[in-house]
């Protein structure tokens, strides 16, 4: 089933999950060149220390902002560059790379409490940066948003219910799978074990599929 997914994405959610398994917000990004080539890489580190980036440690560390710290201008040209992010760049990350001339962005999922995709129309300059962002449309998003889900109910932040309501709106699915896995301690048990995100995939999708069952056929129970 993951390895089905475009390779590229398979890489930026392996990094996602790397970050949620060293205790990080669970977000992935790539760089990737006009011929395909994934030139920078980056996943949120704001718990992290130095050893990983050099913005580990600070609310900088975004995986957007960790990737673009890695493009030096001498080397790159980023106008025919995409990034790709696990999920929806905040107002931050969205500056960075509009100051940093990149015009493609693709994201996996929505991201209702900091997403900025918005940001491309806001002002007549970042208008003018003719940025395309591109949100995936797929089963991704209930991955992300299962992830997030799940570290955000274990660092138990002041604005929790208010974080999980927002993703709520946007994709219930995630949310319920994601509390659902952390409530039975799967995802504590996947640290530990280091189950990779190809078996962590997997287990969410079917959670998915399961309560997609039994939804439709309370559904059908109701119509009898």
């Amino acid at each position: 089933m993951f390895m089905q997914i475009d390779p590229l994405w398979r890489e930026a959610f392996a990094l996602a999950w790397e970050a949620f398994c060293r205790g990080n917000v669970p977000v992935g990004c790539l760089i990737v060149n006009g011929a395909g080539q994934v030139v920078a890489r980056g996943q949120n580190a704001i718990f992290d220390d130095h050893t990983v980036t050099p913005l580990a440690g600070t609310d900088l560390a975004h995986a957007e902002m960790v990737a673009l710290s890695r493009l030096r201008i001498a080397e790159h040209n980023t106008t025919d560059y995409t990034l790709y992010t696990t999920l929806e760049p905040c107002p931050m990350c969205f500056g960075a790379i509009a100051m940093t001339g990149l015009k493609q962005v693709r994201y996996a999922a929505r991201d209702g409490v900091a997403g900025s995709a918005v940001l491309s129309r806001a002002t007549p300059y970042l208008v003018g940066k003719r940025i395309t962002l591109l949100w995936e449309e797929s089963p991704l998003e209930v991955f992300q948003i299962a992830l997030s889900t799940a570290f955000e109910l274990e660092r138990q932040h002041p604005k929790q219910q208010r974080t999980l309501g927002a993703w709520r709106a946007h994709c219930p699915a995630g949310v319920q799978v994601g509390g659902d896995l952390f409530a039975q301690g799967y995802f504590s048990t996947a640290v530990r074990d280091r189950w990779p995100v190809e078996q962590v995939y997997a287990e969410v999708m079917a959670n998915l599929t399961a309560k997609s069952g039994a939804e439709a056929a309370a559904g059908l129970g109701e119509v009898d």
